[in-house]
């Protein structure tokens, strides 16, 4: 449900607008930790450990703070009213996230096994988590995809759509984890391929929930090319695309230090 956020109750406006956003965030942040539950328990510990030390968050951190970025503007047009700059702001938002698709998606793949060398991964787990990371990677666009979408309805005041398109694709996510992993027994790459999968129905769950917003139905003109709102957009994503990474890198960092001492050491840390 879209809200007007420029009136009513402030405080309540913003409780309301928050706490569906904070159980949002812990809920994307157990797709890893189910992965790493499931396949430590039905695998084994150097199973757990690859699924452990890929430090794949630098790009999802990346991934949603862009994406939280071009919400910024989505969400000033619409609070102004001005309803034709909202929806080119959305399509503008489109091409640019396609664009990040196409090029993350390369680096990503490409780097994975010099970022994993480069982060010390011990060698007895480095193709497991070579494989896992990968498969992580190759689903860049659903990730990408799913933010995008979330970002535009939080940005038009429902943070609620995609606090419970998290909770159903986490459910589906421990259930696929589950029957990949033990009834397939497919290990590191079921858990992988469980998440992508979870997080592509998550996508389906917002754009559904957008082609419902009469707001949001857009028209030819709003495709049209606009270099002056793309390099907006772009301008408000990329530094908070970069202010998530930086966490991540602190994370990375620790990471190398663990994985210097061994992937006996990796399990425990988990």
């Amino acid at each position: 449900m879209t809200k007007d956020m420029t009136s009513g109750n402030p405080t309540q406006l913003i409780l309301g607008f928050a706490v569906p956003l904070l159980l949002g965030n812990i809920f994307q942040q157990l797709y890893n930790m189910v992965d790493t539950i499931i396949v430590g328990r039905y695998v084994g510990a150097d199973a757990l450990a690859a699924v452990g030390s890929t430090g794949n968050f630098l790009v999802l951190g990346f991934v949603i703070g862009l994406t939280t970025g071009f919400s910024i503007l989505i969400s000033q047009y619409y609070g102004a009213n001005d309803l034709d700059e909202m929806k080119r702001s959305v399509t503008m938002s489109v091409y640019l996230s396609i664009g990040a698709t196409v090029l993350i998606t390369t680096i990503s793949v490409l780097g994975a096994r010099p970022l994993l060398e480069v982060m010390n991964t011990p060698a007895n787990i480095l193709e497991d988590a070579l494989t896992y990371i990968i498969i992580i990677f190759w689903g860049i666009g659903a990730t990408i995809a799913f933010n995008l979408f979330s970002a535009m309805l939080r940005a038009l005041g429902d943070s609620r759509t995609p606090l419970y398109a998290m909770i159903v694709s986490s459910l589906v996510n421990i259930g696929l984890d589950l029957y990949f992993v033990i009834s397939l027994g497919m290990g590191v790459a079921g858990a992988a391929y469980a998440t992508v999968i979870a997080q592509i129905l998550s996508c389906f769950f917002c754009f559904f929930r957008i082609l419902g917003i009469k707001d949001l139905h857009l028209k030819k003109q709003h495709w049209s090319f606009h270099p002056e709102l793309l390099l907006r957009l772009f301008k408000l994503g990329v530094p908070v695309a970069f202010m998530n990474s930086v966490t991540a890198i602190g994370v990375m960092v620790l990471q190398f230090v663990v994985n210097g001492f061994g992937s006996i050491y990796v399990f425990h840390c988990q």
